[in-house]
């Protein structure tokens, strides 16, 4: 049993983070140990063999407590004293030996070893880092998302441009969010930016403030106008808000309004701009620009970092999206150029675009559409019968009337309700109208067939093109057929958007949302089952932004998309024309700006109330539209892309996702956290937990995660897909950065003693780890000096084929010897991470049967 005297120096095994310690009183069976270093005084068992003595031996480098100066012992003398390196004589009471965690060779002669575990822990991690570099994706896995090839292929090419200045046009449902949160992620990490600023149509704001943070735990301020004016009032009214907040989200229609935020945000520097719905920004020729482009440009023209997101490049003309590359690549595109002379010269354009489309990822569900008709069409003769009694009607302005009437036309032509064409102060005509729209054929099919859908627990999208059909259908809903519905229309407020889409996802929310065209740009509703078109827009793109909201990436079932087929008329005509381009069977695919004149044509054959299309004006607008989708597909589209995304390059970049790198992460931060005392419950789920910093923590906080804070999160990225309302833990997850953080700073697990099996010869050695950015070197002697590659390997594998070393082989003065000896070969400028005195035995050869 060891016996302790005052004055005796100490380390404590199981927790040597106290540093090391001296005894002040023996108290019978009891130790009063005071530990500097963590500041705390302790009354430990004297009997336990949790306490390590540490002898003042030759070679232990000690400070002299009178002067502080820093020596080490030379030799003990016969009367007890010690002599020092720097000549002078002193008492062991008089010496205060040195922390050791800067001096690992010596903990590692003297034999104050770690536990095992905590190493194995530390060279996992070590592991962990490398892998989750994953080959050059490692910045892209963070985030709370399914990986998808194609998302990949177009960050990794874009972050490999530098300034990285990108038009992201993928199709509508295909992830152009994702891909520009991975290059900003990327970017971040990599520090090649710290002031952000996204900007967006005021009713995204928020929706792109909780993406970043959900998925990739981003945290941006959003600068709406509540906030601008905590910064004037906080800091001046002249003072620059970017300067505050270095990350932040504002509506494209605040720059608009302020034309002095686009100044501020120019003198602040911003690293990063990226624009959603960058079809708005309009420059026509020989124009200086709209409201819009005017906020945008002189950020643009900073020269750095630039993302533009547009599903609809080409949907105004090919000027339109010229001028989107001017913003981009100002010296490729000059002024003086148009866009069909660059064209003409048949070279590609410069790697500043990516615009993948559903044929080129392939496997995903089909549209289906489901055209509904009716017989006999009583609602569609009292459409018209409304219309005659507003033509019929007396007025004072013939001309007005007029307006009045050709307006009523289209409206009902496409679908629009009654109500919804009758102005308020028509109180006699909006009285008839209500009952009218209450027998109208669509309303009847909706009120049969929604509480079918809700006992089938299924999610339906309603499309309306005005305020009032979409009250007039939550009415019928409610009263009709007792079923609650969610609302979105422009009106609402960003945050109550978000709010009823939320309410909406909800397993327990209403099965039915209803929208208005503000639920068609941006928004996510790939889990609902179907889409429903109350009315048909005569844009093909605009019907194109409705189907986009559940045909998107990551579906797994069919896009049901119900529309109604009038029985006659120009009604009827539309249907069949959209029927006959495919618009409910795929994607439009770019050719939209090829199909403006069919928005045209339909108008004016519209005015007739008589009129259809006649079977040669069908034939015409079909054929010319098909022919576009050709063109386009065959010729000049592709060729503004260059080295476009293609099937066959999925399967090499999923395969550099290493597969464990999930499991490892699990295994390496329960591990941390249960050896410091956190509160840890696998709940619901197959990798779910509960992680609490407690009161039986060892640790008061992490690096960047305060004491009591607790998550609810999964490890595995499927489960965190599934369900937002539990964490992803994953890199940039501040849990798992801290527990990594921690254990880079951390004493534990330094030095060891391991026994590996490696090459055909016994003998002992010296193993360096060092940590080399995300990566860590290996260096391995043995006791001649000679270096052991084959040693190191062992420590590059996982799992480690090692195991405590025998007792009595590494703990003699020999060997003690031997580790300074090979200690003092170590290259003196890389500072090891952890140290390993080895035994090597012969590796077992597998003997023929």
């Amino acid at each position: 049993m060891q016996s302790w005297n005052k004055g005796a120096y100490l380390t404590h095994r199981f927790n040597p983070e106290l540093g090391v310690g001296r005894v002040t009183a023996v108290e019978g069976r009891a130790l009063v140990v005071e530990f500097p270093r963590s500041g705390s005084k302790l009354r430990l068992a004297a009997n336990t063999d949790a306490l390590i003595p540490i002898d003042l031996n030759p070679g232990r480098p000690v400070r002299v407590t009178a002067t502080r100066q820093e020596t080490t012992v030379a030799a003990r003398r016969d009367d007890g004293s010690l002599l020092l390196s720097n000549g002078q004589v002193a008492a062991a009471h008089e010496l205060w030996p040195l922390e050791l965690e800067g001096a690992l060779i010596e903990r590692l002669a003297l034999g104050e070893l770690d536990e095992v575990k905590d190493f194995l822990t530390r060279l996992n991690v070590l592991h962990l880092l490398t892998l989750r570099e994953a080959h050059g994706l490692g910045s892209f896995l963070g985030g709370r998302v399914r990986l998808f090839p194609h998302q990949l292929y177009v960050a990794e090419r874009a972050t490999a441009t530098d300034p990285v200045r990108w038009l992201l046009a993928d199709e509508v449902g295909l992830g152009k969010t994702i891909e520009a949160a991975l290059i900003l992620n990327r970017l971040v990490h990599t520090r090649r930016i710290e002031r952000c600023l996204v900007v967006a149509p005021e009713a995204l704001t928020v929706q792109w403030l909780g993406e970043l943070w959900r998925k990739y735990h981003q945290v941006f301020t959003l600068l709406d106008g509540a906030r601008l004016a905590d910064v004037a009032r906080d800091f001046g009214a002249d003072f620059n808000p970017f300067e505050v907040h270095r990350r932040a989200i504002i509506a494209l229609e605040t720059l608009i309004e302020r034309p002095d935020l686009s100044e501020q945000a120019v003198k602040a520097g911003i690293d990063l701009l990226v624009v959603d719905e960058a079809q708005r920004l309009r420059r026509p020729p020989g124009h200086p620009g709209e409201p819009a482009w005017r906020a945008i440009a002189p950020i643009a023209a900073l020269g750095r970092h630039v993302l533009l997101l547009s599903a609809t490049p080409l949907e105004d003309d090919a000027h339109g999206f010229f001028r989107l590359l001017q913003l981009l690549r100002p010296q490729d595109f000059p002024d003086e150029m148009s866009f069909e002379e660059r064209l003409a010269q048949r070279t590609p354009l410069p790697p500043c675009t990516s615009s993948t489309r559903r044929a080129d990822i392939g496997g995903l569900p089909p549209r289906v559409g489901i055209p509904i008709s009716f017989d006999p069409p009583s609602a569609w003769r009292l459409q018209h019968a409304m219309e005659a009694t507003v033509r019929e009607a007396p007025a004072s302005n013939p001309v007005a009337k007029r307006k009045k009437v050709d307006r009523i036309r289209r409206a009902l032509a496409s679908g629009a309700t009654l109500a919804a064409v009758i102005g308020p102060d028509e109180r006699a005509l909006r009285e008839q109208a209500e009952a009218m729209d209450a027998d109208d054929p669509r309303l009847a099919w909706l009120l049969t067939e929604a509480p079918r859908w809700k006992e089938a627990n299924e999610k339906t999208l309603v499309f309306v093109a005005h305020r009032e059909t979409l009250e007039m259908l939550r009415t019928a809903l409610s009263h009709r057929a007792q079923l609650a519905s969610g609302v979105f229309h422009e009106e609402l407020s960003a945050a109550r958007r978000d709010t009823e889409v939320a309410l909406f996802r909800d397993e327990e929310g209403p099965s039915i949302l209803v929208t208005t065209e503000a639920g068609g740009e941006g928004r996510n509703f790939e889990f609902c089952r179907r889409l429903v078109l109350f009315d048909l827009p005569w844009k093909p793109s605009t019907v194109e932004q409705r189907i986009g909201r559940l045909d998107r990436i990551g579906r797994r079932i069919p896009v049901e998309i119900v529309y109604f087929r009038p029985p006659a008329g120009i009604g009827n005509d539309v249907v069949r024309l959209f029927e006959e381009l495919g618009l409910f069977r795929e994607p439009m695919a770019g050719v939209e700006p090829q199909l403006a004149h069919i928005e045209s044509a339909i108008e004016e054959t519209a005015l007739d109330p008589s009129a259809s299309l006649s079977e040669a004006r069908f034939e015409a607008l079909a054929g010319v539209a098909q022919a576009a989708r050709t063109r386009i597909r065959e010729a000049a589209y592709q060729q503004l892309h260059r080295d476009p995304y293609r099937p066959e390059i999925g399967p090499a970049l999923l395969a550099r996702v290493p597969a464990e790198l999930d499991a490892l992460n699990e295994k390496i931060v329960v591990t941390v956290c249960s050896r410091l005392g956190f509160s840890i419950e696998h709940t619901r789920g197959r990798r779910t937990f509960a992680i609490e910093l407690g009161n039986e923590a060892l640790v008061d906080s992490l690096p960047g995660v305060p004491g009591g804070s607790s998550f609810v999160g999964s490890f595995d990225r499927e489960e965190a897909v599934e369900d937002e309302s539990i964490d992803f833990f994953a890199s940039g997850h501040p849990l798992i950065e801290g527990v990594f953080a921690h254990v880079e700073d951390s004493p534990l697990g330094r030095v060891v003693r391991l026994e590996i099996e490696a090459g055909r010869d016994r003998g002992k050695g010296l193993v360096a780890i060092y940590k080399d950015g995300p990566g860590f070197d290996v260096v391995a002697r043995d006791s001649s000096g000679r270096e052991r590659p084959d040693w190191a390997a062992v420590f590059r594998q996982r799992p480690i084929r090692a195991r405590r070393s025998p007792a009595g082989v590494l703990d003699d003065p020999a060997s003690a010897d031997m580790i300074r000896r090979l200690g003092a070969q170590l290259e003196p400028s890389r500072r090891p991470y952890a140290l390993v005195a080895v035994v090597a035995r012969p590796r077992a050869v597998p003997t023929a049967p």
